[in-house]
């Protein structure tokens, strides 16, 4: 009974401690980014304190950043998103948006089903927004995660200029548990960079407007080096000699080009001076390998993962097909 006694007296200590509040001086880019925006006039410190004051740091989003998808092998990654509900649902988007698809081509070359998978792998095509404050998202982030608290602390800044200069109210914005907004899942300092009024009516909507949204991540795709009727990427299931093995790279940026890797016995229909890298990822009976070009790295600048690009790259193939 005494045992009894002192597991449920744990249990309730455990269940009624209080999460930590998130501060103003939590961290030193906390810190530091609450003194600029006090010093530049955006916010007072009792504005600051008013807004972050009452957040606590979400446990829930550290415990998900611990076991992110990505840290999955290729062959357990692909499974997520190349299910049969996602390429028909992504069938059933491109033929239901295709004008607006095609006007988005014709300005910026990214082709229809690529722009579909994009949006399909982030948002199940823009039925998963997410339901986390996107706020109490990154100041945890900034405030509680120190691996990455500088890249979080710059979107917590652009997040906070942004609720000024919109005049936004915080407490409607929800999105993913790293702080992404909308349809696209940009990051606040993408939607201030890359965000478009594709449907021309004055203000970049992405979380309600499926034009600016669409238009957006082509436009992201293009000032990150995306390329009109370029290739993306290609596997590559022939024998490799070691030699090629020695030019494969863990970077998707292209340092390669086709002249060399067809000097290594990989032979490229494309011209020699074609820039290219060559990549691996683990299927579950082993190694795969794969040439990325210009198109592919510009994919991975939108989430800085092989196997991600690689997931938007075989589900516009399926939607397409």
């Amino acid at each position: 009974m005494k045992l009894l006694i002192i597991i449920l007296s744990l249990s309730l200590t455990i269940f009624t401690v209080p999460a930590a509040a998130i501060e103003l001086d939590a961290s030193p880019t906390m810190r530091a980014l609450s003194d600029r925006l006090i010093n530049e006039g955006t916010y007072s410190r009792d504005e600051l304190e008013a807004l972050l004051g009452p957040i606590e740091v979400d446990e829930g989003v550290l415990k998900l950043f611990a076991r992110q998808a990505e840290a999955k092998p290729w062959f357990e990654y692909r499974k997520i998103f190349l299910k049969q509900d996602r390429i028909s649902a992504g069938k059933a988007f491109m033929q239901s948006n295709r004008e607006l698809l095609d006007a988005v081509y014709e300005q910026y070359g990214v082709p229809p089903e690529v722009v579909t998978a994009l949006i399909g792998v982030e948002t199940f095509y823009g039925t998963r927004m997410g339901s986390r404050s996107v706020l109490r998202s990154l100041a945890t982030l900034t405030a509680a995660y120190p691996r990455r608290e500088k890249f979080f602390g710059k979107e917590l800044e652009t997040f906070l200029n942004l609720l000024k200069s919109e005049n936004l109210v915080a407490s409607d914005i929800e999105g993913s548990y790293a702080g992404a907004v909308g349809i696209p899942q940009f990051m606040p300092t993408s939607y201030v960079a890359y965000a478009v009024d594709f449907n021309g009516n004055g203000k970049r909507d992405l979380v309600h407007e499926l034009e600016d949204a669409a238009g957006s991540v082509a436009n992201y795709l293009v000032v990150h080096g995306w390329k009109r009727g370029a290739p993306i990427a290609i596997w590559w299931d022939e024998p490799i000699n070691q030699d090629a093995r020695n030019l494969v790279s863990k970077k998707a940026k292209p340092k390669l080009n086709a002249l060399t890797l067809r000097q290594n016995g990989i032979s490229l229909k494309e011209s020699d001076d074609t820039k290219v890298s060559l990549n691996k990822l683990k299927e579950n009976d082993g190694l795969r390998y794969f040439v990325g070009f210009e198109n592919f790295y510009a994919l991975t600048r939108y989430n800085p993962s092989n196997k991600y690009a690689m997931a938007i790259v075989e589900l516009a193939q399926a939607i397409d097909r």
